[in-house]
C-alpha cells in the first residue's frame, strides 16, 4: 500500500506577485481617516495577495512624503520594502509637489510585466491615471489587482483590473491604530 494522498496544491500558491504602492497616495487615505499603521506595509499587503509568493514590494513617493509618514507610523512601516523617490519640488506657497512619482510606478509595473517577473500585480492606489498602465500590463499576460485602503476602488479601476480589493477604515483596524 502506497502514501496516502497527497495535498492539494492550489494554483494560487505558484504565482509570483508584485505589489506597486502609490505612497502618496495611501499616506492620504490613513491621514485621511486619521490612522496610524502599526505593522509595516510588507505584513498588510500580504493579506490581500492570497498565498501568492511575493517577488518585491515597492513603494513610491517623495522622501519629504515618507518622512512624515513615518513620524505617524514608524520607521518599520517600510520594513521588506523597496522605497523609490520621485522629486520633491518646492511650490510658492511653500508646500512640495511631487513630480515624477506616478511615472516611476507605471515604469516599474509594465517593465515587470514585459520581462515576466511577477504573474500578478497589486497596484495600491486610488488614482485613475494608472488604467492605461493596468491595461497594459494585461496585455503581457499578468492579472492585475487594484487595493483601495480606506476608500472604495473607483470604477475605473475596477473595470480595468481583475481583482478590485478594498480595505475599509474598519478593516484597517487589523494592522493599525486609531491617531488620538
Amino acid at each position: 500500500m502506497g502514501p496516502g494522498p497527497l495535498p492539494v496544491v492550489q494554483p494560487i500558491q505558484f504565482q509570483k506577485a508584485m505589489v506597486f504602492i502609490d505612497g502618496t497616495n495611501l499616506f492620504h487615505r490613513l491621514d485621511a481617516a486619521k490612522l496610524n499603521l502599526n505593522q509595516n506595509l510588507s505584513q498588510l499587503l500580504t493579506a490581500f495577495l492570497g498565498r501568492r509568493q511575493i517577488v518585491r514590494i515597492y513603494l513610491y513617493t517623495i522622501e519629504e512624503h515618507l518622512n512624515k509618514a513615518k513620524t505617524f507610523h514608524g520607521n518599520h512601516i517600510t520594513e521588506g520594502i523597496r522605497v523609490v523617490f520621485g522629486e520633491g519640488i518646492p511650490t510658492k506657497d511653500g508646500n512640495i509637489k511631487e513630480k515624477g512619482v506616478d511615472a516611476l510606478l507605471v515604469a516599474d509595473l509594465i517593465y515587470h510585466a514585459a520581462v515576466k517577473n511577477y504573474d500578478y500585480a497589486l497596484v495600491v492606489s486610488t488614482d485613475t491615471d494608472f488604467v492605461k498602465a493596468l491595461r497594459r500590463v494585461e496585455d503581457f499576460g499578468c492579472r492585475t489587482g487594484v487595493l483601495a485602503v480606506c476608500s472604495d476602488v473607483p470604477d475605473r479601476l475596477r473595470e480595468a483590473c481583475d481583482e478590485p480589493k478594498s480595505c475599509s477604515k474598519h478593516q484597517m483596524l487589523q494592522w493599525a491604530v486609531r491617531r488620538t
